[in-house]
């Protein structure tokens, strides 16, 4: 080696030594030290201070050269120090030219204590260790990758013909300037900031006409430009292409650089035909997904300007790969809390109506939609009804039933499979025209289901941004939807329960409440005003001549007047009064928080109700009057228990009878 190429390299050691904060050294293939260590670790100087640390070295780091020597590929190890070591050999004309070997950092936090075998293979004490270990930070792993193939790609530039020398300068500049580039990425979280840097990076660096930043949806289905930079950087606003068919599917699935100058190539992309040319790079992340495309037009790309392209990209992937995991991961948070928040709510509400509409609520808003409608499954009629809408008009939908296979809901319904459209118009498995309520054509339609079994159908769309909703909104609506269908079906259970208490507590002529019912809230109203020491009315009402209704005129006449006797009843009394049917043509009134004077202002109001209606039975050109006697008895002045006070106005009501009915009597103690 000269020593002007020497001395070339020297000063390229010492640069990426310095940029990458690594530990860097050269050997030429016979295994001797060309270029001393460039920022040299203190714990490998320390260990070589003697001949049994040297020794030690020797086995480790000496055999990886000679093994990169001898078999051409690069070597990774860890010493016994715990540091991690490349070795990489440089290829120039088929043989091995240079040996570089560079890391020698920390990865992890614990790989900083020190082992047995160190200090007894080594001579460096523990203490020693851990204070030259103290001011070593762990590294992350795939700056060491990187670095081992920049440097790679640096040297075997330097080492080519010297007429190429030239050349080489400007790529090692771009080299050192993405290498320092990648690293700053890192630290960048603004995904503006982000892509604008690498794409004016790029334009510059390779004098390329124009660069864009493609976006790849969650489905695969899509690419959406992010950001572009150059010359005509206006053709590409707005840019949306299918990723199904053309350079585009193929890039996907090949994942790797693609060009095309063909006309027929550059138009099904979606391009005009003023572009002539277009190289396709894509940011493959480590699962071997293509998370973006690097799009360039109308540029010329000599091979190592693809090389370093290629190279890029691949580190500009591990950047975005890590900034995906976080952004993942900040989503799962807010989801957790969403879910959190959602779960609080919906296991709040028991109300049906009010518990589908809340749900829908929070399902639109959990991904920034505009319109929404859920939808559930008659079991009975085997098609689904719409329980709840938002931005839509639910007069117009509530008579709507969609069967199985009919339409989009009828589709989720029949298959139990979700559908994420980002253009109904164009999408194979919906294509349809786009109805004029809805302001964008993407939406998103997915089953709810339960052990299962799918019980119901959401349906979101127009999303606030004007955007298509992405594979992360699905996920999100899965997850919460999963809760959802449980509270549904619990509401359902709740509901039926509550219909079939009040079945089994309700009288079904009157629609009153029944005799069970009516001792259980006694006894409670009684207990309740025994606590708060406040007063409790009771009133009884029978009708009067009731056998003689049913003996002259039927029962139908009969159960007609109980009908009416419940609703004045009803009409007259408040909302926290409880009215029973006693049993036969006898009624209860619990009149919580009321003494006798207001109970028999009550009474009064239900005994002259009577008297204004007549039983729509007529009996020789009359129609025939009901009337009612009514008794009046009150807590704790009269009875400090419920059957007291059942017994005090039953006398207070034969009282009633005995003095020419239709009237009312309060209990009085004589």
């Amino acid at each position: 080696m000269d020593q002007e190429t020497l001395a070339a390299w020297r000063a390229t050691q010492e640069g990426f030594a310095s940029l990458s904060g690594l530990s860097l050294l050269s050997f030429d293939p016979q295994r001797t030290l060309v270029c001393a260590p460039s920022q040299d670790n203190s714990i490998c100087a320390a260990v070589q201070c003697s001949d049994v640390g040297e020794r030690h070295c020797q086995a480790h780091c000496g055999k990886a050269v000679a093994m990169a020597v001898e078999t051409a590929k690069p070597a990774f190890l860890k010493c016994e120090a715990n540091l991690h070591v490349f070795t990489v050999p440089i290829m120039v004309g088929g043989k091995v030219t240079l040996i570089l070997q560079g890391g020698k950092r920390f990865i992890a936090e614990e790989e900083r204590i020190p082992t047995d075998r160190l200090t007894d293979r080594t001579n460096l004490p523990e203490e020693a260790f851990v204070a030259l270990a103290k001011d070593q930070p762990p590294v992350d792993n795939a700056r060491v990758l990187a670095a081992a193939r920049y440097v790679e790609q640096a040297a075997r530039l330097l080492f080519e013909s010297r007429h190429t020398r030239a050349t080489i300068g400007l790529k090692l500049s771009s080299l050192l300037t993405l290498f320092s580039l990648v690293a700053d990425l890192q630290q960048e979280s603004d995904n503006e900031i982000f892509c604008s840097t690498v794409l004016n990076s790029i334009g510059i660096l390779f004098d390329v006409n124009t660069v864009g930043f493609l976006d790849v949806d969650g489905t695969n289905e899509a690419l959406r430009l992010s950001q572009a930079f150059g010359y005509q950087k206006e053709l590409l606003q707005g840019y949306r292409a299918s990723a199904r068919e053309g350079l585009l599917n193929k890039v996907l699935a090949e994942r790797r650089h693609l060009r095309t100058e063909e006309t027929r190539e550059i138009l099904k992309m979606g391009l005009p035909a003023t572009v002539h040319s277009v190289d396709l790079f894509p940011l493959v992340v480590p699962d071997a997904r293509v998370e973006g495309l690097i799009l360039i037009l109308d540029s010329t790309l000599k091979p190592d300007d693809v090389q370093i392209l290629e190279a890029f990209c691949a580190q500009t992937s591990l950047v975005l790969h890590n900034r995906l995991l976080q952004h993942r991961l900040q989503e799962a948070a807010k989801r957790d809390l969403a879910m959190s928040r959602i779960a609080q709510e919906l296991g709040s509400s028991l109300d049906t109506d009010q518990l589908f509409d809340l749900i829908l609520e929070r399902l639109v808003s959990l991904v920034d939609a505009e319109k929404g409608s859920l939808m559930l499954l008659d079991e009975q009629e085997g098609s689904l009804a719409v329980k709840a809408v938002r931005g839509l008009n639910m007069k117009l939908l509530e008579s709507v039933r969609v069967a199985p296979h009919q339409g989009i809901s009828g589709k989720v319904l029949a298959t139990g499979a979700s559908l994420l459209v980002s253009d109904l118009e164009t999408d194979e498995r919906v294509a349809q025209k786009q109805r004029p309520r809805y302001r964008t054509k993407s939406f998103i339609s997915l089953p709810l289901k339960l052990n299962h079994r799918t019980i119901g159908v959401l349906n979101v769309s127009d999303k606030i941004s004007g955007e298509v909703f992405s594979a992360e909104d699905l996920e999100r609506l899965s997850a919460v939807a999963t809760y959802a269908s449980v509270v549904i079906e619990r509401g359902t259970y709740y509901r039926k329960a509550e219909e079939l208490k009040q079945l089994s507590t309700m009288d079904p002529l009157t629609q009153l409440a029944n005799r069970r019912y009516f001792e259980e809230r006694l006894l409670e109203e009684v207990q309740r005003a025994k606590r708060h020491e406040s007063p409790l009315s009771l009133v009884m009402l029978d009708l009067d001549d009731f056998k003689k209704i049913n003996d002259q005129y039927g029962h139908p006449a009969g159960d007609e007047a109980l009908r009416i006797t419940a609703r004045i009843i009803r009409q007259t009394i408040r909302t926290i009064d409880v009215a029973c049917r006693y049993g036969g043509e006898e009624f209860a009134i619990i009149l919580p928080q009321t003494g006798k004077p207001g109970a028999a202002v009550i009474a009064e109001r239900i005994c002259a109700e009577f008297r204004k209606l007549d039983l729509p039975v007529q009996q020789a050109d009359r129609w025939l009057k009901v009337t009612g006697s009514l008794g009046v008895a009150g807590f704790p002045e009269d009875a400090e228990s419920p059957e007291g006070l059942i017994q005090q106005a039953d006398i207070a009501l034969y009282s009633a009878k005995l003095h020419g009915k239709d009237q009312v009597v309060v209990f009085e103690r004589h």
